[in-house]
């Protein structure tokens, strides 16, 4: 029994002896898990204190806010500070309410689940001074998803945000902070690159190959990789190296040029602008710049550099018009009375004598001076001309057949004609004189012999575009190209051209009146012109006359005989006493009964005395005192049935007076000067009939 007793006591004490190592296992364990996390805790914080980011924990349940020593001298405030909870600190925080209001929409939709992170930057006072953070957070929750906690970091921004600011305002300052220097690129949509010359260490950014048209991934080691890929366009490549190398031989320090890229098969402009750096020694050891696109706005001044030269050309063009009808204004009176009584003379002449044949000379020259007349109102816009489907095939096939009757063994003419009987509706004259001046003109550039084009074709325009004179709108066009293989013309005088009275030609061979005439009337036709030329290949013009039904094919009536009068009293009134005369006479010999006077003033006090006594009223519109116009509306309030013809040496392309739009329109038949017998009858007639 008692050995019993002896037995069961040893193994008590084992029993105890063993739970008591066991105890002290479990306690030691417990010891070393503490520790362990003790110094995870202490690892944590001194790898937040060596990264400079700050860092909080809330406990939502309790309100159990922590703040790191970084993050409270972050805020401003001072080490072992403690609050009561998260509203106690943000009541201490002075945030602008834009900011404030952001951070707590961010911080409530994180906290519904919405965002996988909080990640935002404000704004906060500190000191008196504003000072930039970005704070990052992340929630944990329970399994029914409620928030029992958030932890984050928070760094300061504010010195990051001052150099993108100063680089912003200065492309000068050159950074060393890639980071940086990549987001103030990747704001300004520009690229960069950085060349590191004493190892050829060649980098380009991502945006930059992007703009130059390569694929994302493409990376150059060198810059020797850079020279053989760059798709610079070759002429502005060896101008941008001569001007780095003439940089890195010298002291300064900043390159800017705008050059082209070829991108994707379209050229592209770029800005480029490079600054390096210098060793002691004064060496460049490196070279970094931006690239940035500019085609947008390379376009658009040459589109405002075009404007301006067509609204230069279109003002000088108009100008030189206004002086030109008022020289051909007047002289279409002194025209008017050397054909007139030239007429007459040879009339009475005998035929086939010396008198003859000398006033059909001057008849010659009155012509001739007419046509130059009828150039200069051309070109003036104010030339008559009644819009009429015109058979274009038809005219340039006569006009050429005129010009080449002549033409010098050295010349080759080739004629493509394909319009078939497409018409524009306009003057047969002016086209006529638009298709003979062009083909002259190509023949006088070729005195040594070339070849002659001339094509006409039908071509539909889809969507505007510019020319040389005027615009070329959709639509369906006749268009004529007259080529030369001649000496072509100079770039520095090929937008003068146009303009009348300038010519290369030699003194008494040209007028310099043939393409301003063909400014004018393709112009009014509402057509274009577009020129090209090279001393190499000659000189091209293409005109663009729009389209407007085919030809009717009609025939043109036979020429009428001269009416004639029978005793009727008409009212002459023109401030040339030779054309008074002149019309005087005309109109007697062909049964009427005239008269005349040189001013207005007396003729309309003749009229008022005796309203009944004349049968038809012929004016000039241009006269001292008182003018054709009105002197037609003082006769139409005595006589409203009065028929009336207006004579006037500027007259509108329409048929209308550009000197006075409303006696045109009081007239009843308007003629322009010079004025031949057979025209003033026909309309007298008329009027009368009416």
């Amino acid at each position: 029994m008692t050995s019993l007793w002896v037995v069961l006591l040893a193994v008590c004490l084992l029993v105890f002896v063993l739970g008591g190592l066991l105890t002290l296992r479990r306690q030691r364990a417990l010891l070393a898990e503490l520790k362990q996390i003790k110094e995870a805790e202490q690892r944590y914080a001194l790898v937040m204190d060596a990264s400079d980011d700050a860092f909080w924990d809330w406990r939502v349940a309790a309100d159990d806010l922590y703040l790191s020593p970084r993050l409270l001298d972050l805020l401003g405030f001072a080490a072992g500070t403690k609050f009561a909870g998260r509203a106690a600190l943000f009541k201490s925080l002075t945030i602008p309410p834009e900011d404030r209001e952001a951070l707590d929409r961010a911080v409530a939709d994180h906290f519904a689940g919405n965002t996988p992170r909080v990640e935002i930057e404000f704004r906060v006072l500190v000191h008196g001074e504003e000072r930039s953070m970005q704070a990052i957070g992340r929630a944990t929750r329970n399994a029914e998803g409620e928030v029992v906690r958030w932890i984050g970091v928070m760094r300061d921004f504010t010195a990051r945000r001052c150099a993108e600011k100063a680089l912003r305002e200065s492309q000068s300052a050159l950074l060393d902070s890639d980071q940086r220097y990549e987001l103030a690129m990747a704001a300004s949509e520009s690229g960069y690159w950085d060349w590191h010359v004493p190892t050829n260490r060649y980098f380009v950014s991502p945006r930059a190959f992007e703009l130059n048209g390569y694929p994302a991934g493409t990376t150059w080691v060198n810059r020797d990789e850079y020279r053989a890929a760059i798709n610079m366009h070759p002429e502005d490549s060896a101008r941008w190296e001569a001007a780095r190398e003439a940089l890195f031989a010298g002291t300064g320090e900043r390159l800017a040029m705008e050059v082209r890229y070829i991108v994707r098969g379209e050229t592209r402009w770029h800005s480029l602008r490079g600054i390096c750096r210098r060793d002691d020694t004064g060496k460049v050891i490196r070279w970094t710049g931006s690239t940035t696109d500019v085609t947008e706005r390379k376009l658009a001044e040459q589109a405002l550099s075009e404007s301006e030269r067509r609204l230069r050309q279109a003002q000088r063009l108009e100008a030189m018009g206004t002086l030109a009808g008022g020289i051909a204004h007047d002289f279409n009176n002194i025209l008017g009375a050397v054909l007139g009584y030239g007429e007459m003379a040879l009339r009475d002449a005998p035929k086939g004598s010396r008198l003859a044949r000398d006033v059909e000379s001057i008849m010659i020259a009155g012509e001739r001076g007419r046509a130059l007349v009828d150039r200069v109102l051309a070109f003036s816009r104010n030339a008559v001309g009644e819009r009429v489907p015109v058979h274009i095939e038809k005219i340039v096939q006569e006009a050429l057949g005129l010009v080449t009757a002549k033409v010098s063994p050295a010349v080759t003419v080739h004629a493509d004609l394909r319009a078939g009987t497409a018409a524009i509706l306009g003057d047969p004259t002016q086209v006529h004189q638009v298709v003979a001046n062009l083909a002259t003109n190509a023949l006088q550039a070729m005195p040594s012999g070339g070849t002659l084009r001339v094509k006409l074709g039908l071509e539909r325009v889809e969507a505007y575009r510019s020319a040389t004179i005027g615009g070329i709108a959709a639509g369906e066009y006749l268009v004529l190209t007259v080529a030369d293989s001649g000496e072509g013309i100079s770039p520095d005088i090929i937008e003068r051209i146009f303009d009348p009275f300038f010519t290369t030609k030699e003194v008494g061979t040209g007028t310099g009146l043939g393409l301003a005439l063909v400014h004018g009337i393709v112009t009014e036709l509402g057509g274009a012109i577009d020129v090209t030329s090279s001393p190499d290949t000659g000189t091209t013009f293409v005109v663009y006359l729009p389209r407007s039904g085919e030809a009717s094919g009609v025939a043109d009536s036979a020429e009428q005989a001269i009416p004639r009068g029978d005793g009727q009293r008409v009212l002459i009134v023109d401030d040339e006493e030779p054309l008074v005369s002149l019309a005087t006479r005309t109109l007697e010999e062909l049964g009427y009964a005239p008269v005349g006077f040189t001013s207005s003033s007396d003729a309309l006090a003749a009229f008022r005395a005796d309203p009944q006594r004349f049968d038809a009223l012929v004016t000039d519109e241009r006269m001292p005192g008182m003018s054709g116009s009105a002197l037609i509306r003082e006769v139409r309030d005595l006589r409203g049935s009065m028929p009336v013809v207006l004579m006037s040496g500027f007259l509108g392309a329409r048929g209308g007076t550009a000197e006075s739009p409303q006696a045109a329109i009081a007239a009843d038949e308007i003629l322009q000067k010079p004025v031949s017998a057979r025209d003033l009858a026909m309309s007298l007639a008329r009027v009368l009939r009416a």
